[in-house]
């Protein structure tokens, strides 16, 4: 309670106070107390580190009082949106807090001759003087307002920008430069920074739900070809082996995501679209090579370009088939389609954020120290006469000794090893190999009880027999109790897996009969359906039992995994 002088003195100030004062008051106030909140709280390292990772500050220096009026316009509207601003006046911003800064966006007018205002001095003169500021882990945007009448049209607002960006700093958006009547382009404004902290917020969301996936830093120790088109296969499949830290943790049936970098080749022709230099923009190329897909582009991104396209030309009557340019380049759309060079801002707020890929892991951590292995087939399919690679195995196809590669290790609780004494039967044709050579090391590093029965896969043997060597090691060593083998193209009728299961339909049985454990892996379709129908068969015709009971009891109690795609 305040004392009753103090009192009215604050109800006779509220009185005389506009709405939008008032509403700077109180985020004055609020910004005031959570700094001081956050002196109170320096002890807890760990608190601070969050707290810096999701700090987001909105400053502004204003003259006349519109700068402050839209700060504190687009202030309401991120609380709205569950994004925790910080909202302060560059006056009473501590200078010392700059270096330490994760996210600032400055609102800023320009005085007299191109002048910042007096409220935004000290700030200006501090980022102009200091030679020795370290701001590469800012990102900022800048938002200048100015008068086109006059001739250094928001020049504050620019010297400030570039001068961050000297400093080191990264834009999250290109500067955006108002006029006296600023509400349309500031809401641009306003929204190109929303879809980036709510892209950014989505994928943190992803990768850290529950606090399983992290990223996580490698190098590629080894890459060898497994297929080979040039020795007559019709596949290009790699073993990739890559070096980790210790601190990286996995089991058998876990799977590492990785997102794939686009090539920088490609990305200079979409920036000599827009007639950009390199050079000029290093901040944008990063952006368009670790964020942004630029290859098979969505259906969800075709529609959103193509309004694009028909809102700058004007309605046009020949329809587009979005299906027809489904999994193109983006540069492609560009030439076929192209847009007026100023709109790459309008096009990168609509761009599909890169997605990751998974691949099983293919090693054991027992057995593999600080590595881990996958097996990766380069996807490759024809699209209109032309020979398309899928992005992520077409990345990691290229990559070579010693090259970095980030990743993040995807926990599957749902397809493990059961006890050491139980039989299992692994079902894993072409790439679908890889989890189980993890199982059989593991197995055999644990000297498992439990006996192993593999069936693999592919379609031919001399060129497709994926860790045949090892494949054979384990059957001398009994560590393979039972394999079978089927690949489809070395004769005339084609065989496959599950008519491997078939010729051995009565053993099979037996096994499942007796408690062994099923693992398929690979393609849903049509492999793992007609490994599914071939196993009810020979429940029926075998074990003449109704198939449906018997694996449903299978699935209930953990005894049928799939791993499928």
């Amino acid at each position: 309670m305040l004392p009753e002088s103090k009192n009215k003195i604050f109800l006779k100030l509220v009185k005389e106070s506009s709405v939008k004062e008032i509403m700077w008051m109180c985020g004055y106030m609020y910004g005031f107390l959570s700094l001081q909140k956050e002196d109170e709280n320096a002890v807890n390292t760990n608190h601070v580190d969050d707290q810096k990772e999701n700090k987001i500050s909105l400053v502004y220096g204003t003259e006349t009082g519109n700068a402050k009026n839209l700060s504190f316009d687009i202030y309401q509207k991120a609380k709205k949106e569950k994004f925790k601003f910080k909202i302060i006046s560059l006056d009473q911003y501590r200078l010392s807090d700059l270096e330490n800064e994760n996210y600032l966006l400055i609102i800023i007018s320009t005085h007299g001759d191109g002048e910042p205002p007096s409220s935004a001095k000290s700030f200006f003169d501090f980022i102009h003087q200091k030679k020795n500021i370290n701001l590469k882990k800012l990102k900022y945007a800048v938002l200048a307002l100015g008068d086109k009448s006059y001739p250094l049209f928001c020049k504050a607002g620019e010297d400030i920008d570039k001068r961050l960006h000297a400093l080191g700093a990264t834009r999250i958006i290109p500067l955006c430069k108002c006029d006296i009547n600023y509400e349309i382009e500031s809401e641009k404004w306003f929204i190109n920074i929303l879809n980036f902290f709510k892209k950014k917020r989505t994928k943190k969301d992803y990768l850290n739900k529950n606090n399983k996936n992290r990223i996580k830093y490698g190098k590629i120790l080894d890459k060898i070809l497994l297929s080979d088109k040039d020795r007559g296969s019709n596949k290009e499949v790699y073993h990739i082996e890559i070096s980790v830290d210790n601190d990286v943790e996995y089991f058998p049936g876990d799977s590492i995501g990785i997102y794939p970098k686009n090539y920088i080749p490609e990305i200079l022709k979409i920036l000599e679209f827009f007639q950009l230099k390199k050079n000029k923009n290093n901040d944008l190329l990063k952006i368009l090579e670790n964020n942004l897909s630029i290859y098979n582009l969505s259906e969800s991104f075709l529609e959103k370009y193509f309004s694009l396209y028909k809102n700058q030309k004007g309605f046009f009557k020949k329809k587009i088939s979005i299906q027809g340019y489904k999994n193109c380049k983006l540069i492609e759309i560009l030439k076929k389609f192209p847009i007026e060079k100023n709109t790459l801002e309008k096009l990168t707020n609509i761009m599909d954020p890169i997605k990751p890929r998974f691949y099983s892991i293919c090693s054991s951590p027992k057995v593999h120290k600080n590595e881990i292995h996958i097996t990766v087939s380069r996807h490759s399919f024809q699209l209109n006469g032309k020979v398309v690679y899928g992005h992520c195995s077409d990345f990691l196809s290229k990559l070579k000794k010693g090259d970095d590669l980030d990743f993040f290790i995807h926990k599957n609780h749902l397809f493990k090893l059961p006890p050491e004494d139980k039989d299992i039967i692994l079902i894993g044709p072409g790439t679908g190999i890889a989890p189980f050579r993890s199982f059989l090391y593991e197995r055999e590093f644990m000297e498992a009880t439990g006996k192993n029965w593999l069936f693999f896969g592919d379609q031919h043997f001399n060129t497709d027999f994926l860790y045949q060597k090892e494949i054979q090691n384990w059957k001398e060593k009994v560590v393979l109790h039972n394999v079978n083998l089927s690949f489809s193209r070395d004769q005339e009728k084609k065989v496959y897996v599950q008519d491997e299961i078939w010729e051995n339909r009565s053993e099979f049985f037996s096994w499942i009969n007796n408690g062994a454990y099923i693992y398929v892996c690979g393609k849903k379709k049509p492999m793992s359906i007609d490994v599914e129908n071939m196993i009810h068969k020979i429940i029926e015709k075998v074990g003449q039992l109704n198939s449906t009971l018997f694996m449903n009891e299978m699935k209930k109690n953990g005894r049928y995994l799939k791993d499928v795609y």
